[in-house]
């Protein structure tokens, strides 16, 4: 069987293909080794797509790419595959192209890709595409003053229905595809790094020096592996008093739970979003010196079958769990004048909740309040707990937390390379779970307050380290009576102010 081409996919905003780096020399290099990677280095293609134009959007690039990546195959040969290695927004941009033209339409059987390596892509968005177009252009050391286009940035907004739609096949639908089983399987990878390059730091968006990622991109929004919870309020009984209506309707129920297919995630120590210092793909260097990314990009390449697939994730799983141990999750950092600084680089989670009610209208006129204690107290959550809140700027009732996982789960003391402890010992406060409260009085059409039901545990049940978890929360949308009624009488009476009545 003749080797895989290899494929580059850049990122979010890019103008040259100088964005690659080394990279490609690097990777042929390894490949000319006894024993190296098995690809044709002979045939390295730089992907160059336009993302800074506002018409065009990720599907309209994925469509792009199938046009491109067929015709270097067609003069490549007959059944010709090809590896990609994508980096930022080129993950969503390659993920795309696999649903649209192989998964969707059910060809799967004919997917010439072989391996998709995506380094830090942006696969549930990035915080930083709410800042809008203007204000990303003048973060010059991420974006070189390009403006990055709308179509791209609307996809790329934390909980964007278009990522979401995305995400949610790959929760649902892809693990009974079995992408890495039969004849020409399709294995996905995720590497991304959790260190911020402070050179670059943007000190007006806060964004660029967020722990928990590497300075655009989340790891919870890098890794594939991730979870979808439903949750719904139970339905009225009609004519039910209102008082036990709204007493029973008050807890919601669990509806649904679905994890994805393992998909292997590595976090490279070390290594930032861009930049030729500490970027995952920028700083690869030429030469026969060790670096992170080659490492692992050589380990998901070498990956032949599903077993060493399997095997490879829980290399890296294990290998994260090392690494974000408590006593070497912190980063010392010496500052001029200033004393030296100290960044806990703890694991975080994020949540992105669908607030919708069960005639799927999206509510964003609802204070969703997360609870901590027997007592589910928003005053009882822990220091810390909350990193960011955003809220989709095109989908009301679609909000995105991110958590610090640590600090809700509790951690032992941290100390110092010193030995000093640099952050206590921090003690959980469980359970932890939610309150809807809807804003506003008594209306003809309502949504009741309701939160999480002492049946379904906590948050912690549903939330892991350095992933994401879409939760639903259905609601009833309760008319009352008194938004048609019949009369008798044939005197004419106005009935503006008549009492709302029942539940229907």
């Amino acid at each position: 069987m003749a080797k895989p081409l290899l494929v580059f996919v850049h990122g979010w905003s890019v103008t040259s293909t100088a964005t690659y780096g080394d990279l490609p020399a690097r990777l042929g290099r390894e490949a000319a080794r006894r024993g190296g990677p098995g690809l044709d280095v002979a045939h390295v293609y730089l992907g160059q797509y336009v993302s800074f134009r506002d018409e065009v959007r990720v599907g309209d690039i994925a469509r792009a790419f199938d046009h491109a990546i067929r015709g270097v195959l067609a003069g490549a040969g007959r059944d010709r595959r090809f590896a990609c290695i994508t980096h930022s927004t080129g993950g969503p941009v390659l993920r795309e192209w696999l649903d649209r033209f192989y998964v969707r339409p059910g060809r799967l059987a004919d997917c010439p890709l072989s391996h998709l390596v995506m380094l830090a892509p942006a696969n549930f968005g990035s915080a930083l595409a709410q800042l809008g177009k203007g204000r990303l252009a003048g973060i010059r050391a991420w974006f070189n003053g390009i403006e990055p286009g709308q179509g791209v940035l609307d996809w790329l907004e934390l909980a964007s229905p278009e990522s979401l739609a995305l995400n949610l096949r790959w929760i649902h639908d892809y693990p009974k595809l079995h992408l890495t089983r039969g004849p020409r399987p399709v294995f996905p990878f995720v590497l991304s790094g959790d260190a911020i390059d402070r050179k670059l730091y943007d000190h007006v968006n806060g964004y660029t020096g967020e722990t928990g990622g590497d300075g655009v991109v989340r790891l919870a929004a890098a890794n594939l592996n991730a979870r979808h919870v439903v949750l719904e309020q139970p339905a009225p009984v009609p004519g039910e008093a209102l008082p036990s209506a709204r007493k029973r309707l008050r807890d919601l129920t669990l509806a649904g739970n679905t994890r994805s297919a393992p998909t292997p995630f590595r976090i490279l120590p070390g290594l930032s979003h861009s930049g030729t210092d500490m970027g995952i793909m920028a700083s690869v260097p030429n030469d026969d010196r060790p670096h992170p990314t080659v490492d692992a990009v050589l380990r998901c390449l070498a990956v032949a079958d599903e077993p060493g697939y399997v095997a490879l994730g829980q290399a890296f799983a294990a290998e994260n769990r090392l690494h974000q141990q408590p006593g070497r999750r912190v980063e010392i950092e010496k500052i001029p004048v200033l004393p030296d600084r100290r960044y806990v680089h703890d694991p975080h989670s994020m949540v992105i909740f669908r607030l919708m009610d069960d005639t799927g209208v999206r509510l964003g006129n609802l204070d969703l309040l997360l609870t901590a204690g027997p007592a589910a107290d928003p005053n009882q959550l822990p220091e810390g707990f909350l990193t960011d809140r955003q809220g989709n700027r095109r989908a009301p009732g679609h909000l995105s937390f991110f958590l610090n996982h640590s600090a809700l789960a509790g951690s032992p003391p941290i100390p110092g390379p010193d030995g000093r402890i640099v952050l206590p010992e921090r003690l959980p406060r469980p359970p932890y779970g939610l309150k809807l409260q809807p804003r506003g009085g008594e209306q003809l059409v309502e949504h009741w307050a309701a939160q999480m039901g002492a049946d379904l545990g906590g948050l912690l049940d549903i939330i892991e380290p350095n992933q994401t978890t879409i939760i639903d929360i259905v609601m009833r949308r309760v008319v009352r009576e008194g938004v048609f009624r019949l009369g008798r009488s044939l005197t004419a009476r106005d009935f503006r102010d008549d009492p709302p009545g029942g539940a229907l």
